[in-house]
């Protein structure tokens, strides 16, 4: 490349280094730069002065060969650094909320614009692939996916919770993961009601209204559409808004455009008998145990009695499954990724050991938690619909 005779013209290695480090921003794709970085010692070091953005940029031009499924693994990959900047600022969070109507594509382009992704980013994210979202979806499918539906007598007590689900268990995991990856830091701020942390304190965290507004746009369901509020209980955030370029906008026939069970798929597999038992085991190998005796009763809205729930127990699982996708890992007994988070699940039990009462608020005439709360935020979305027809 670069010139060895007098009088040739230049090559491209005999261009000055400032100029040479701006060639990642004029490449095409992530097989572009890596195909240049592998070129020679000197293009690779340039290479290596990439910002995040411009890589991020570069990976999400190639998401539908290599970062699949698209564009779910790329904003698994950028939430959290998503998420943290929604809560340095109250405008922040509102530029999130304001296009989530337009789904992941939305979350998408905000990643595009306010986040960044390395290279060894990229190698770990790839050997999570194969070291959590292979197992953990081949565990998913088990319980909502075609192996579920492949047990004898399905219809017939073949499972205990039969019922038509249309899931993809390679999308599933990861919108467990997006939801931790975006709340989780949140989890801090009721763990701070008994560890004082003036560091913590001072840290925004995201809105139930933010929550309510991902799971509404971005875990969509074609089966609850058609669900309505009863009198009395509209609230403003329940409302959806049929975006052109978002899930609930309708298509040929009537329906709309999202195709897969996402909100009932994730309520059934957190339910099922086939994965509950992963995260005891989890629990358990981790020391964690014995489970909380702590039980109390509670009404429901409509005054009718509800059994007594120990919600220190659900709340360590509600904790444990909402850290996002390398936490999803810690249910792969024996596994690096498992041993790592043992003493995570010990801290958070004597957390929730030291706690009174749980924090809630009202939706409606919902109740709902005030820290992040997959289980309960999908079901206040998915009884608490109101069509904007």
């Amino acid at each position: 490349m670069a010139s060895t005779t007098p009088g040739t013209p230049l090559g491209l290695l005999d261009l000055p280094t400032d100029i040479l480090v701006m060639l990642p921003d004029f490449l095409h794709n992530i097989e572009d730069y890596i195909n240049l970085s592998s070129t020679c010692r000197s293009l690779r070091k340039c290479m290596d002065n990439a910002s995040p953005r411009t890589i991020l940029r570069l990976a999400h031009a190639s998401s539908r060969v290599f970062f699949r499924p698209d564009p779910l693994f790329l904003i698994c990959a950028t939430a959290r650094e998503l998420g943290n900047w929604a809560r340095e600022s109250e405008d922040n969070e509102a530029e999130l909320v304001a296009g989530m109507p337009r789904g992941l594509d939305h979350l998408m382009d905000m990643a595009l614009r306010h986040c960044g992704l390395t290279v060894a980013r990229i190698r770990e994210l790839h050997a999570l692939r194969f070291a959590v979202v292979n197992p953990v979806a081949n565990l998913i499918d088990q319980c909502v996916g075609t192996q579920w539906y492949a047990t004898p007598n399905f219809w017939n007590g073949g499972v205990d919770d039969a019922y038509t689900v249309i899931v993809d268990p390679n999308e599933l995991i990861f919108d467990l993961a997006i939801y931790g990856e975006l709340f989780a830091p949140d989890l801090e701020h009721l763990f701070n009601n008994t560890f004082d942390d003036p560091a913590v304190s001072s840290r925004r965290r995201l809105k139930l209204a933010t929550r309510l507004e991902y799971v509404k746009y971005c875990l969509p369901d074609d089966m609850i559409i058609c669900r309505k509020a009863e009198p009395g209980s509209y609230d403003p955030r329940l409302e959806l808004v049929h975006h052109p370029e978002g899930p609930w906008v309708r298509i040929e026939g009537g329906r709309n455009r999202c195709t897969y069970n996402h909100t009932i798929g994730l309520i059934w597999l957190m339910n099922s008998s086939r994965w509950k038992p992963h995260w005891v085991k989890a629990r358990e190998d981790a020391g964690a145990g014995p489970e909380f005796r702590d039980r109390f009763c509670e009404y429901h809205f409509d005054f009718t009695y509800m059994d007594p729930a120990n919600w220190k127990q659900l709340l360590l699982t509600n904790v444990m499954q909402n850290q996002g996708l390398e936490g999803l890992g810690m249910i792969l007994g024996g596994t690096e990724i498992a041993e790592r988070f043992k003493p995570k699940i010990r801290e958070w039990k004597d957390k929730i050991e030291r706690m009174k009462m749980p924090p809630k608020t009202m939706v409606g005439r919902w109740e709902a938690y005030d820290y992040p709360d997959l289980w309960g935020d999908l079901h206040v979305c998915r009884y608490g619909y109101v069509l904007n027809t």
